[in-house]
């Protein structure tokens, strides 16, 4: 976890171990979590799948933790917990697996989402960074179609420079595979990057690529995760994101 920690309100920084001279100019965000609140639509398309197939509802608090790997995983933190919790035949239901995760991924790629909202404050400090002269992408376990689909529903066209999403399952966050494509097709430096992310997952891939991480604390995890996966920086409000802009903030509070 982070050696040292100076408290204030809402943000800690922890011993930033990556020091570059380079701006930070390019803020790389996770989606759900981070962006956007999507707790309730992926309860729905889950729980509309599980009925589907004869199976009780996961309650909803629990994609807290499902979330965050990718649909995948997700699907099989979900059906684990499903065997444990209802006494289940774990033959029976892996026999199913590929069939309920279709099924799961045609429902939510089709789903009309109006429940999911940006959290507060995420439009306006973003619109603020991208007047400051910040290039604005997101990094995501979400397939494309559906991370696209999400932002057409919450952004403007063509909002983000970059939307880097899963296309193959081994790639998936914490590999650094989809955020080093980021710094390949912009042509940036990694120093001139911060990333953005509410789990040990985006920590982790931070580390692997060698970026800046800010851990945000309005997400699906516990404020203790973002701290002992060893985030740089963790913030607790949404208005904080342009604090990082240029300079990393040293003195902070």
């Amino acid at each position: 976890g982070c050696g040292f920690l100076e408290f204030t309100d809402s943000l800690f920084h922890c011993n930033v171990s990556i020091e570059g001279d380079l701006m930070k100019r390019v803020f790389v965000f996770d989606l759900d979590g981070t962006l956007i609140d999507s707790i309730e639509m992926i309860n729905n398309c889950f729980n509309h799948t599980t009925k589907k197939f004869g199976l009780k509802p996961v309650e909803k608090e629990k994609f807290n933790y499902f979330l965050g790997d990718g649909p995948k995983i997700l699907v099989e933190k979900s059906l684990n917990y499903l065997i444990q919790r209802d006494n289940l035949d774990e033959a029976v239901i892996n026999s199913k697996f590929t069939e309920i995760y279709d099924s799961y991924i045609e429902y939510y790629n089709g789903y009309d989402d109006k429940k999911t909202q940006l959290y507060p404050y995420i439009r306006e400090s973003l619109d603020k960074i991208k007047e400051m002269g910040a290039l604005v992408c997101v990094c995501t376990n979400k397939t494309l179609p559906a991370a696209e689909k999400i932002l057409n529903n919450l952004f403007p066209q063509g909002y983000f420079d970059y939307v880097s999403a899963l296309e193959d399952e081994p790639k998936r966050k914490p590999n650094p595979f989809l955020l080093e494509k980021i710094v390949e097709d912009l042509d940036i430096k990694k120093e001139e990057i911060v990333y953005f992310g509410d789990t040990d997952t985006d920590i982790e891939t931070c580390k692997n690529a060698k970026v800046t991480s800010v851990g945000v604390e309005w997400g699906f995890r516990e404020r203790e995760e973002i701290v002992e996966s060893g985030a740089d920086f963790a913030i607790s409000d949404q208005r904080r994101i342009v604090d990082f802009y240029g300079e990393l903030p040293k003195n902070i509070g």
